[in-house]
């Protein structure tokens, strides 16, 4: 059995993203008037391995603690929280995609370095079953970073032969049979990129795709125990916590970009308390991961009651991050109210960040507070 030599990998691909940052810093104002990440940039990611972090050492990457990925996130997003957000959702991909049939793997890893996976998980698409597969056929509205990537997975509803929805599915489809749509123009998070797709009855093979019988062997510890112990994560963590991580850095560069300009104020009584939200949002979300990651380890049942802790503290995490931002830009004055400002661009792209629907913060503590009452939630995106 070949087993991943964590630490010292990660930490290597860790070193070279802090050599990346400053002129990460230096052209985040770029990557918004271009409304894209440079592919350069994506490249030079690609090249130090992070997007191997959470790939398997079979395919040449690294199988480290999903809590190694996120550290990267979060010192990218401190510089430029549109490259943090999509490294954030390429690298995340790379466990999703890992889940998958060897068919789909060695599909897309054939495409070499700087082979991407971009995702629409909203259900956008129908499948028709048909021998040997389906048809798709579908609208997606946003995907991040879609004009980087060779690859989609794309959420989808499987339809029976009456044509009711049987299954939620991701399928996964390579760029040659989608259209992107340049429809991404928001007011903030521009340089994300995340335009929307069409696809116009395609044939996507069986084993392209990953629905309900897939969720039940990754999760059911029976037929878990023949995965790696990083792909026997509860499913939805790795997807959720991909788009928290970003806001937590873009949190702690927003600090910094204050005391840089007005040292003063870092002794403001709000501003020191947002700074700890942030400091203790990152140790819970960090301490939640790092639970689960061992759990699945030793191929544990999944603790549902943590599962949803730490979904609950990740939204959670969002919005102390968000309203941090608001408390840093508010203490920095009039100077900061320049559109220009570093200050004022994270604050604007937090507000579009926020309203990803893993942030949602009033469902997921409805669900949990049905769940610490007892009450039933079903089979949910916890």
């Amino acid at each position: 059995m070949i087993e991943p030599a964590t630490a010292p990998a990660s930490d290597r691909v860790l070193d070279e993203v802090r050599e990346m940052l400053p002129q990460l810093s230096r052209s985040a104002a770029e990557v918004e008037l271009n409304g894209s990440v440079d592919a350069t940039v994506l490249r030079a990611l690609d090249d130090a391995g992070f997007f191997g972090l959470l790939r398997p050492v079979s395919r040449g990457g690294v199988e480290a603690d999903p809590v190694e990925l996120f550290r990267g996130v979060r010192l990218l997003s401190r510089a430029c929280l549109a490259t943090g957000w999509v490294a954030s959702m390429f690298g995340s991909h790379e466990w999703h995609l890992a889940l998958f049939d060897d068919r789909a793997q060695d599909e897309v890893r054939a495409g070499g370095p700087g082979t991407y996976v971009a995702s629409s998980y909203t259900p956008g698409g129908q499948l028709v079953p048909v021998p040997g597969g389906y048809r798709l056929s579908g609208r997606w509205r946003t995907s991040t970073g879609i004009a980087h990537a060779s690859w989609v997975l794309l959420g989808s509803l499987l339809l029976d032969d009456d044509g009711r929805p049987v299954d939620f599915v991701s399928a996964l489809v390579p760029a040659a049979d989608y259209t992107v749509e340049q429809t991404w123009d928001p007011t903030g998070l521009r340089g994300v990129g995340a335009d929307g797709l069409a696809v116009q009855d395609t044939f996507v093979p069986a084993y392209r795709t990953f629905g309900s019988t897939e969720r039940t062997r990754q999760q059911d510890i029976a037929t878990a125990a023949t995965l790696r112990p990083l792909y026997r994560m509860p499913y939805a963590t790795v997807h959720t916590h991909a788009v928290a991580a970003p806001l937590i850095g873009a949190a702690e560069g927003a600090y910094d970009a204050l005391v840089a300009d007005c040292p003063e104020v870092a002794d403001v009584p709000a501003v020191a308390r947002a700074q700890t939200d942030v400091h203790a949002s990152w140790l819970q979300m960090t301490r939640n991961l790092r639970t689960l990651h061992e759990h699945a380890r030793t191929n544990e049942p999944h603790d549902n009651g943590l599962v949803i802790r730490a979904r609950r503290d990740q939204v959670l995490a969002a919005e102390r991050s968000v309203r941090a931002i608001g408390v840093f830009l508010d203490a920095a004055g009039e100077e900061a109210l320049d559109r220009r400002h570093p200050l004022q661009r994270v604050w604007r792209d937090a507000q579009v960040a926020i309203t990803n629907a893993a942030n949602a913060v009033d469902e997921t503590l409805s669900i949990y507070g049905r769940w610490a009452y007892g009450m039933d939630i079903a089979d949910r995106w916890w």
